[in-house]
């Protein structure tokens, strides 16, 4: 699985990545913090049809979607998304 924290530079969403970030190595979760402004993060956006930022894609190996939060308000606990991850 894959995990991908996707976020604008220089945002409050940047902020609230970082944060989320620290409290999944706490979970010993892997991810990638991907700026949605990048070409890897505008290929990401639209490969998982993400409109809003910040946002967290859970994918398979294969690329294929396994959820996908765009809301911080709507994340869910670090916990969940590293069972995901670990699947």
């Amino acid at each position: 699985m894959n995990v991908y924290l996707l976020y604008n530079r220089q945002t409050p969403g940047e902020r609230q990545m970082m944060d989320y970030a620290k409290r999944l190595d706490a979970a010993q979760t892997p991810y990638e913090m991907t700026d949605a402004d990048t070409p890897q993060g505008i290929s990401l956006a639209e490969a998982f049809d993400v409109m809003g930022r910040p946002a967290i894609v859970v994918a398979r190996d294969d690329g294929s979607t396994v959820q996908v939060w765009q809301d911080a308000e709507s994340f869910p606990p670090p916990s969940e998304i590293s069972y995901l991850a670990h699947q």
